[in-house]
């Protein structure tokens, strides 16, 4: 094995073990009470709402709107800088050139938590909470494309798709749970690396990773449905997408290394 795959492969195994290890802190956990709170006096059909607006958004992106949120980056242009580094880093397997690749990855997602910052203010402003969130996870599924792209992989596949609803439940999922859920997306991503099939129901896996989200961000969609405090509310967003691509860049990177690390 090549030294730099070596090393960067440790690094980034290192850093998802102390992403996983992380102690829950009381601060949050105060918040997680706060939080509960609210939610317990949210109406029942206010709740279904909001997770029927997830689950139409998810269903509509993934199924008909991939065409619609590749207009927003050039994606050719991405594909393009990846094989030139990726033929670099073939050459002379240089850690310089396996940085190329990360730093074009971490600059689409810097971009992009400005554009949800944004996104969320104004509709904060305007006192919008359920129509916005189409175009939320929109931004969310565009950043994991770009992410997915760096990295070589293609999203186009119905696999990557079931990967890429996991990946989103894993980022927002409670700090206990998560290793659990790591697990399904480390086993997901071997049934696509070895070309086998991932046991999956769409719709399923749909509605699941809905229901967390939507859980994840009643309160924040609440706040900011009232045009009070609605750009308090609005800066969820930025933090939900960097939560989510954080987790993201890990496993995509970490895949791009194991399969370096086979050749």
């Amino acid at each position: 094995m090549n030294d730099v795959v070596k090393k960067q492969l440790e690094k980034i195994e290192k850093k998802e073990k102390k992403y996983l290890s992380k102690k829950e802190n009381r601060l949050y956990c105060k918040k997680k009470a706060v939080e509960e709170m609210i939610e317990q006096k949210v109406p029942e059909k206010v709740k279904q709402a909001i997770e029927k607006a997830f689950f139409k958004g998810f269903l509509v992106l993934l199924e008909k709107g991939t065409s619609v949120i590749e207009k927003t980056y050039d994606k050719e242009k991405i594909l393009w800088q990846h094989q030139f580094y990726e033929n670099r880093f073939e050459q002379n397997r240089k850690n310089r050139q396996f940085q190329k690749i990360v730093k074009n990855a971490n600059q689409c997602n810097r971009i992009n938590i400005a554009i949800t910052a944004v996104e969320g203010g104004v509709l904060g402003v305007l006192g919008i909470g359920l129509p916005d969130i189409p175009l939320f996870l929109a931004i969310i599924l565009k950043g994991i494309y770009q992410t997915a792209l760096q990295y070589g992989f293609d999203y186009n596949d119905k696999r990557e798709q079931i990967y890429i609803l996991r990946l989103i439940r894993a980022a927002m999922i409670e700090q206990k749970q998560k290793v659990a859920l790591n697990i399904l997306v480390e086993e997901t991503a071997m049934c696509i690396e070895k070309e086998i099939a991932v046991p999956y129901n769409f719709e399923e896996e749909v509605k699941q990773t809905s229901q967390l989200l939507s859980h994840a961000m009643l309160t924040a969609k609440m706040i900011q449905g009232v045009p009070v405090i609605g750009v308090a509310g609005s800066g969820y967003n930025a933090v939900v997408y960097h939560t989510i691509l954080k987790y993201c860049n890990i496993k995509y990177k970490k895949r791009y290394l194991q399969k370096k690390n086979k050749e």
